[in-house]
């Protein structure tokens, strides 16, 4: 196991880190195709079809499994992505049970939905995204190629992977499907949506563009100023959101691999900047870990870490210490999928649903077809953070 997949595994053993994303379709989808469809792609990946567990040597590693992806089916009329998306996210994928993702497709006469549900130490948000496309070129009846062989992140830097082993041998029980050790602060996830159709997010785009900004900068400015306005948590100190920068660039990952890590760090707090000063400094501030040096620093600087004590009980620490950050916006960017496949078109993709742990605010961004999506997630959370954000735009970027 890599220091990431391990770092995601320890920072989601109590049932976090759980995400669902999902998409409206026409055209009929049926539970025979989508079963198939879900066979042919989880052969072509292995960590679709992998568990958690620990080896003989007490090592932290990927164990294969023949299980398939799970499927439900519910009926359209009935439900919505919201509901869908909640019902998700507040059901653990228990990291020794594979595999640790599932399925649901909600069906009317011509349309329906499909989601799809990550544990995050198997899939990114923008590796679910092209599970989401590889799965609908199947139902579209393309003929997929051979299983893919991945490689971890660290054999392409030339890193060196320690054994992430256990100081001492336990046994993971688990409740009515829940973490037992962790059953008290397992409590229920909700999700707030909202969108900026076509001419809104021109507007947006076209505002930031004029003033030398791209997008992600203004949303991340407006996402930390809101949860300032809204949170007297962030009164007397500085809030920080974790934003995302892409690092497949810098490595040469393939395009079937994921890699867009949150770690980009800007502070905010109650210091009456105008809100285009404030998105500048933002974007000062996010272009600063993309450049290629911080990147290579980042990554080999979490190896070393793990290197100097790679026992799980040290990695779940670094969760307790540094893990979560404040607040979290997770910005897929604009999603460059066909719009047909076959007889299917997709009318609409979410940004997803993830859930992270108590307090922490996650606001999901995606682009699809023009419109923007902006989904915040949370546990016992800020309420109105979307509205806000929303009316900050309106304000600050003239939306």
């Amino acid at each position: 196991m890599g220091a990431f997949e391990h770092l995601f595994a320890a920072y989601g053993e109590d049932g976090t880190m759980n995400f669902t994303i999902a998409a409206r379709l026409s055209g009929t989808l049926s539970e025979a195709g989508v079963i198939s469809a879900l066979a042919q792609v989880q052969a072509r990946y292995p960590l679709l079809r992998a568990s958690l567990a620990w080896d003989k040597d007490d090592a932290h590693c990927f164990v294969p499994s023949n299980h398939p992806i799970p499927l439900s089916v519910i009926a359209g009329s009935t439900t919505t992505w919201h509901r869908i998306a909640e019902n998700e996210i507040n059901r653990p994928l228990i990291s020794a049970e594979a595999p640790l993702v599932r399925a649901v497709i909600a069906t009317e006469a011509r349309s329906g939905i499909l989601a799809l549900t990550f544990n995050h130490a198997v899939v990114d948000g923008l590796a679910a995204v092209f599970v989401l496309h590889e799965v609908l070129l199947a139902l579209s009846g393309s003929d997929l190629s051979l299983p893919i062989a991945d490689s971890r992140l660290e054999d392409r830097m030339g890193l060196e992977v320690p054994l992430f082993r256990r100081r001492a041998h336990f046994e993971q029980s688990f409740t009515d499907g829940k973490p037992a050790q962790s059953a008290e602060l397992y409590a229920t996830a909700s999700i707030d949506a909202v969108e900026l159709d076509r001419g809104r997010l021109t507007k947006l785009y076209l505002d930031a563009k004029s003033r030398g900004l791209t997008l992600n900068s203004v949303l991340t400015a407006a996402h930390g100023r809101a949860l300032v306005d809204l949170n007297d948590r962030w009164s007397g100190q500085p809030l920080r959101v974790m934003s995302p920068i892409d690092l497949k660039p810098e490595f040469a990952i393939p395009e079937h691999v994921g890699l867009s890590l949150s770690v980009a760090v800007t502070p905010f707090q109650r210091d009456g900047l105008e809100f285009i000063d404030d998105a500048r400094r933002v974007q000062s501030q996010i272009a600063k870990f993309r450049e290629r040096k911080m990147a290579l620093w980042m990554v080999a600087d979490l190896a070393k870490r793990f290197t100097e004590d790679a026992s799980y009980e040290a990695s779940r620490q670094r969760v307790v210490e540094h893990i979560p950050f404040d607040t979290v916006m997770t910005n897929l960017g604009i999603l460059r999928l066909p719009e047909r496949y076959g007889d299917l078109v997709i009318e609409k993709i979410w940004a997803p649903a993830l859930r992270s742990v108590r307090g922490q605010d996650v606001v999901a961004a995606a682009t699809f077809d023009g419109t923007l999506s902006l989904v915040h997630t949370a546990v016992e959370g800020t309420s109105g953070l979307l509205a806000r954000i929303v009316e900050i735009l309106a304000e600050g970027g003239r939306a």
